[in-house]
């Protein structure tokens, strides 16, 4: 069976489409939380899978290496596996041993296409040693860099 995502937007509608004929409906989830995923059955007759996502951003996993700074000294560096990332955060896997706190403001810099992206990071989430982070300031150009990795 075919599997779709759909975002749910800022006011948490989720508009679906059929692959099959092209109709187009909403599902309206202002005021109680969307399932992960339905079974949605078109007049048409096709049947497909919906998973609703509520990021505001593509997420696309991801497998490389970056280098994390928790203080202003350059030295003081620590590489991270990122694991996945979006124009709006990422999540990445902590190698050293430095704890971290939420809210916590780091500082990350990877290659994407043998460019350097860096970023100020806000820890979100922490559950062992994978760190969920939003981003909280980019520079223009590497902002640009991540818009265009990103793009399907």
């Amino acid at each position: 069976m075919e599997r779709v995502k759909v975002y749910l937007d800022e006011t948490h509608i989720a508009g679906i489409v059929c692959g099959s004929c092209g109709k187009h409906k909403e599902m309206d989830f202002s005021g109680k939380e969307p399932p992960r995923s339905a079974v949605v059955k078109c007049s048409c007759g096709n049947a497909f899978v919906v998973s609703f996502e509520k990021r505001q951003n593509y997420r696309k996993p991801v497998d490389f290496w970056g280098i994390s700074f928790a203080s202003a000294d350059p030295k003081k560096g620590e590489p991270v596996k990122i694991l996945d990332i979006s124009l709006g955060g990422l999540k990445f896997q902590r190698t050293g041993k430095t704890e971290l706190q939420s809210n916590q403001k780091l500082k990350i810099g990877f290659k994407l296409k043998d460019q350097t992206v860096n970023m100020v990071v806000r820890v979100c989430h922490i559950l062992d040693d994978c760190i969920g982070a939003e981003i909280v300031d980019i520079d223009a150009h590497s902002r640009k860099i991540l818009g265009f990795y990103l793009m399907p």
